[in-house]
């Protein structure tokens, strides 16, 4: 882990608190997004806007849709350092799983036609908890060399549902739940508090 810590330490990053609650960076590619416009960019996801609605019913959490072919270096650094449930579909892109918080969960989306391990090495090797989910449809289509994916919606939801379990365990939390959590579970953990208004969930009566 020396070269990951010389680098955070390197952008000032290194001691980036990690995210109160569950952060999710659900990492897409975009076709013709490319930096220089050329490359052929391949793993589109063609129900995004499905998948994204999936992650908008979680409560107590946070979540963005990245395109990082968009963003500086500096940028996806900083993006990722204060991520701790990275999603994206197998490429290069989930190799930040270096550069997560310190607890972290990566989800990596296999097409059906791959079975590659790279990045569970990868996410084993940085400490990181791996999620894997298989991707198996006969909606593939293609673009030129360019294919486009769409998961399915019911596995991803239940995907998310586990990495988000786990990450709610992160920095001793005491929640036992999910992507949708009851708000009297969420009430048991008192560190959740100044959460509540900024995530728009109704906090519920602690019992102690």
């Amino acid at each position: 882990h020396g070269y990951t810590r010389r680098v955070l330490r390197a952008f000032n990053l290194l001691n980036e608190p990690p995210p109160s609650v569950p952060h999710i960076l659900f990492s897409v590619r975009v076709r013709g997004l490319s930096p220089t416009g050329h490359k052929n960019v391949g793993r589109v996801i063609g129900n995004q806007n499905e998948l994204e609605n999936v992650l908008r019913e979680g409560n107590l959490l946070s979540w963005e849709t990245v395109n990082l072919a968009t963003l500086t270096y500096h940028q996806q650094l900083v993006s990722m350092r204060r991520t701790n449930i990275l999603i994206g579909v197998h490429g290069a892109g989930l190799q930040w799983v270096w550069f997560l918080a310190d607890e972290a969960v990566l989800v990596e989306i296999h097409p059906s036609y791959r079975a590659d391990r790279h990045f569970r090495t990868a996410a084993r090797l940085a400490g990181k908890v791996y999620i894997p989910m298989r991707s198996i449809d006969d909606k593939i289509s293609c673009v030129g060399s360019s294919d486009t994916l769409e998961p399915q919606v019911a596995v991803f939801r239940e995907t998310v549902d586990a990495a988000v379990r786990v990450a709610r365990q992160f920095n001793d939390g005491t929640v036992e739940c999910g992507l949708v959590c009851d708000p009297l579970i969420l009430g048991l953990d008192h560190f959740h508090d100044a959460d509540y208004a900024r995530t728009n969930t109704k906090p519920a009566q602690h019992r102690d």
